[in-house]
This record gives C-alpha cells, structure tokens and sequence, in this order.
C-alpha cells in the first residue's frame, strides 16, 4: 500500500529532482532534448546561409577582392610649359594615381620614345600579269593552208625565228604580180629608149604616150613591191631590175624562207610559202595551228608573250594614292611564298574602279627567273619614305582627344619612391608610320617614357573628367 501511495506521489510531481522518479523521466527524455536542440541549429544556420553547402561566401557576403577600391586616378591642370599644344587653353593636362599598384591596377604598359630607321610604306592587295607591250598575238596575213608548224604552246623562241608556214594563193599572186610588173617596166623602158634614138622618125606626140606608158609600168611595180611588203616581205626594185626573168623566179621562189629551205625540200616545197616568225623572244602561250589546218587571214594562232619583264597591278584608295609617285620602290609578295620581289611605279590610273572606288598602280617588275607567273595574287607596299632616323612611338601610344593625336608621357620621377605617379598628356604632330611605329615629328623628346597597352583607359579617363568638370 505504501508502495502505491509513492507512485500516485510521483504521478502528482513529475519533475521533482528530489525524488528517484522525477530523475529517471530526466534520463528518459534528454536525448530527445538535445536533437530537437540540433535541429534547430540547423535551421537557423540553414535560414542564415540559404542552404548553400559549399566552400563560398553566403550569398549578400562581399569577398576581400571585391571589397578593395578601385583605381580612382585624378586629372589635374598646371600652367603649359613654352612650345605645349593648345589643347588645354594654355594649360597642361596630367593625371595622377594614388600608388604605382593602382596605375598598373589600369594595365598600363609602357615604351621608351626612341629613334630608329623609319620607312613610311603603304600596303595593299595586288596582281602579276604580263607587260602587255610584250604581247603578240600572231597570225597569218593572208588566208590559205598551214604547211608545217614548228613550235607548240610552251616552246621558248627566239627573236626573228620560223614558228609555222602559211602556203598561201594570195602570196602566189602577188610574187607573179611582181615578175609581171618587173617585165613590163623593163619593155617600156627599152621602147622608150629606142624610140628617143630616132627622134627624126618619130612625133612628139608618140613620145609622150611612150612616157606615159612608161609611168604607168613604174607605178604597178610599185604596187606590185607593195603587195609584197603588206605580207610581211622587205622587197626593194633596185634589186630586180637588173636580174633576167628566170633570175627574178629563182630569187622570189623561197622569198622570206630560206632558212626553212634546205636540201630535199627545195624540190618538194611551193613557191607560196607565207612564215610566221617571233617578233621578239619569249614563250608561245597558246598554239591554235596544226598541219594541214586551213587557216583565214587575220586570224590569231599563236600568242607570244614575254615573261622576263611583268607588271604588278596594286589597288589603292583614293587618299593612298596622294602620296604615290612615279619611280617610288615597291616590293611585292606573292601568297605563299616568302620573298619579295622589288618594281618601280611606272603609271598611275586617272580613275577610280566604279565598284571597288580603288585606284590602280602599275608598277614593273625584273622577272628574268621567271618565278613571278602572269595571274598570280599576292601583297605588295610601295616605299613613300624612307627616313634613316625618325623618332617613333608604337602605335598604340598614340591617341585622338578632340581629333588631336596625343600620348601619355610618364613623369620622370614615376620610378622614384616619393615621385609622384602621373601620366602628362602630350599633343603631338605625327608624320610617317610603318608596320608597328608612328613617327613623332613634335611633342616628345628621345628617351622619355609613354603608356602604350593602357593608353586607351588613359584617354577614357580624361574624356570622363573633361566632360565632368
């Protein structure tokens, strides 16, 4: 009974430590305790962090970086020391940075002013073709049959040597035409003198039209000369009149082909052989003639060109050309190969291409290994200046602030530990450029130093602090 009354005793005070029942419902429910207690940790620090399990900041958390300030430089102005461009009214421009770090901060980099060997070029696109003064497009001057043709496309020749005979009917006609002339001539002649012999016996008036006739023969020898001489044959009268008509055949048979003439063929060759003959030495581009072919007068069958002089062809802008003249250097490239091959502007075009508005520039060039082909695209520059010690700065130190080229010159004492850390904005007057370089013509003195790499976020400062002021 006692024993019942103890645990009504300990139903009615639960948590009482004094009693053995209240400590062992302590035991009972510590566990319990504690991970309701983590759990709640964890919900704090998950609502805290936004559950991000990771190595990274909380989100709305600035990184140590983030937090550093960036490079505040500030543009100030002094009185303009003697000859300094009017870019500021009268006064110099700099701007100044807290701490060498924050200048490099910016990226800036830097390159000394310095002289050195300038050669002031202009670059473009260009062609190699043939030097169209040393192109012959050959044919026959008369129509008729191709004999024999001795040379075929490729085939290097001589100047003045047989690339094909032309038996022609008009050639015929015209060497009989001269025989006949020449046999004509020499009976008026003889009746003119016989008659001039017998004076007494003979009326001034048959005298006269012996005269006449007489002429008349002088002319169409001429003529007959000057058939010859429109089929590319030199013939002079002087030195027919005086040979007998079987003499004249033999020395008109092979007239102009005499070279082609030897043994056998004397005998089996006409007399009507038309030659087509280089008027100058190079290589047959194209051969349109075979053996037998019937051929029309007038009509191209070979094309001689020249291949150890050619033009290169640049295209030019408008303004480029300006400073072009004939005679200037050009060096030409062709793709793909690594040399250059030098030429001479010998003419420049009067008008602009209705498409590409470029202007075109001859120039030739020496091609005696003939390694430049006709056709062949590459890059050339024409030589404007070439100047043997010019004070330069890279391109990139050269900005444009209120259309007026400018540089960023390092103070002198930058480097110095107390020196102040300011680049001075200089107006310059540039001339000539190259492939890395700008010549500096005033502004700049040799030795001193320019932001180059970072000049861009120089010039975008001052522009800010200009237009803020």
């Amino acid at each position: 009974m006692g024993t019942a009354a103890s645990r009504a005793n300990d139903r009615a005070h639960p948590i009482c430590l004094g009693s053995s029942g209240g400590l062992h419902w302590v035991v009972r429910t510590l566990p319990t305790v504690l991970i309701l207690g983590a759990l709640a940790g964890v919900a704090y620090w998950g609502h805290r962090s936004g559950w991000a399990f990771s190595t990274k900041a909380p989100r709305g958390a600035v990184s140590q970086s983030e937090g550093q300030p960036e490079p505040r430089p500030v543009l100030r102005f002094s009185p303009a020391s003697p000859g300094e461009g009017p870019l500021f009214s009268g006064q110099s421009a700099r701007i100044e940075f807290a701490s060498a770090d924050e200048a490099n901060a910016l990226g800036i980099d830097i390159n000394l002013v310095w002289p050195t060997p300038l050669t002031e070029q202009v670059s473009t696109p260009g062609e190699v073709s043939f030097d169209s003064n040393r192109i012959a497009h050959l044919s026959a001057k008369a129509k008729g049959v191709a004999r024999r043709v001795f040379k075929a496309a490729g085939d290097s020749v001589r100047a003045g040597e047989l690339i094909a005979l032309i038996e022609s009917p008009d050639l015929g006609r015209a060497k009989a035409e001269l025989q006949h002339a020449l046999v004509q001539s020499k009976l008026k002649e003889k009746t003119r003198d016989d008659l001039s012999g017998a004076q007494a016996a003979v009326s001034p008036a048959q005298l006269r039209e012996v005269e006449a006739a007489v002429k008349e023969a002088s002319v169409r020898l001429i003529e007959a000369t000057q058939e010859l001489t429109n089929l590319g044959f030199q013939v002079k009268v002087e030195d027919y009149r005086s040979l007998a008509p079987t003499d004249v055949v033999k020395r008109l048979r092979y007239l102009g082909v005499e070279d082609a003439v030897t043994g056998a063929d004397k005998d089996v060759l006409p007399a009507n052989l038309l030659p087509i003959r280089a008027p100058f030495a190079g290589v047959l581009l194209s051969a349109d003639a075979v053996t037998g072919e019937v051929i029309e007068g007038g009509k191209p069958l070979f094309t001689l060109v020249d291949p150890t002089r050619v033009w290169i062809t640049l295209h030019l802008g408008a303004q480029e050309v300006q400073g072009i003249s004939i005679g200037q250097k050009v060096f030409f490239r062709p793709d793909g190969s690594a040399h250059e091959h030098s030429a001479a502007v010998t003419w420049l075009g009067t008008a602009a291409d209705e498409i590409t508005r470029t202007v075109a520039v001859r120039a030739e060039a020496e091609n005696s290994n003939g390694v430049l082909r006709a056709s062949t695209l590459g890059k050339g520059r024409v030589i404007l200046r070439e100047q043997p010690k010019a004070l330069v700065v890279p391109h990139e130190a050269v900005q444009v602030f209120r259309g007026q080229p400018v540089v960023f010159v390092r103070d002198a004492d930058f480097m110095k530990p107390s020196g102040p850390k300011t680049f001075h904005v200089r107006s310059v007057r540039t001339g000539g450029r190259d492939d890395r370089n700008t010549e500096i013509l005033a502004g700049v003195s040799s030795g001193e130093v320019v932001a180059t790499k970072g000049g861009a976020a120089l010039l975008s400062v001052l522009t800010q602090a200009i237009a803020n002021r």
